[in-house]
């Protein structure tokens, strides 16, 4: 409304100064009238876009839990960041409960402010608060009606509150991390190959011992049997060696 206002008294102004109002004092009277609802509708324009005149702020809040950008059931829990700019800026990668699989990131087009809390929580997860601006009531609604900026956004608010062994690592430091584990996988393969022998073999003992006179064929399933045991065990003592040793380097690296 406050637009067409400012429009109409601006037409009324050229209107009632320039050539339809004869007599001087009227016309003088009416064009000042117009001119100073023309400025003041100018003033309220400009106010309502600087200062939400007419506005009130809004605070919404959501909660959602974290699992690891690396996947749900990663050894390595963490949330990713990439530096913009002289790495003040950063925007968060991050991946939630609900929806697992799916990379999230926080908001770009928008003034955001980021937060990394390490705490004894258990449960990990990120607090995001949006502010936007309203129309206070129905006058302030129809005064600005048709400038589109009812629930304009202002700022979001990202604090991502996670437990003390959570890793916040750049880009860079998680493609590094890769690198490392890929040529440790390696590794932990040469040994798996080296060790699992010896371990189905002395198992396989074991059981000859208790059973001596098992057939070909159950020694055979046995067999199998232990290896895939001793393997999955194997594996998983190893990993978890693997990172018992980059972890101490990452948590200093890690925000």
């Amino acid at each position: 409304m406050v637009l067409w206002i400012l429009l109409i008294s601006m037409a009324l102004f050229a209107i009632t100064f320039i050539a339809f109002v004869k007599k001087p004092v009227l016309r003088y009277t009416t064009s000042i009238f117009f001119l100073i609802l023309s400025a003041c509708c100018s003033i309220t324009l400009m106010m309502n876009d600087s200062k939400h005149l007419g506005m009130k702020s809004i605070t919404t809040t959501e909660t959602k839990d974290l699992v690891s950008t690396t996947g749900k059931d990663s050894q390595l829990k963490l949330t990713v960041y990439k530096a913009l700019g002289n790495g003040k800026e950063k925007i968060f990668v991050y991946r939630t409960a609900d929806q697992p699989n799916k990379n999230q990131k926080t908001k770009i087009d928008y003034n955001v402010t980021t937060k990394v809390e390490h705490s004894n929580i258990k449960t990990p997860e990120v607090q995001i608060k949006k502010y936007h601006y309203e129309y206070q009531n129905d006058f302030w609604k129809a005064m600005f009606s048709g400038l589109g900026l009812n629930k304009e956004v202002s700022h979001y608010t990202y604090v991502f509150k996670v437990p003390n062994d959570w890793l916040v690592l750049s880009t860079d430091q998680l493609k590094s991390m890769k690198q490392e584990q890929k040529q440790a996988k390696a590794q932990l393969t040469a040994q798996v190959k080296q060790q699992l022998p010896g371990m189905v073999k002395a198992e396989m003992m074991k059981q000859l011992a208790k059973n001596p006179n098992m057939s070909a064929q159950q020694k055979a399933e046995l067999t199998k049997k232990i290896t895939a045991k001793q393997e999955k065990q194997l594996v998983a003592k190893l990993t978890k060696q693997m990172f018992s040793k980059m972890m101490p380097q990452l948590q200093k690296e890690s925000l």
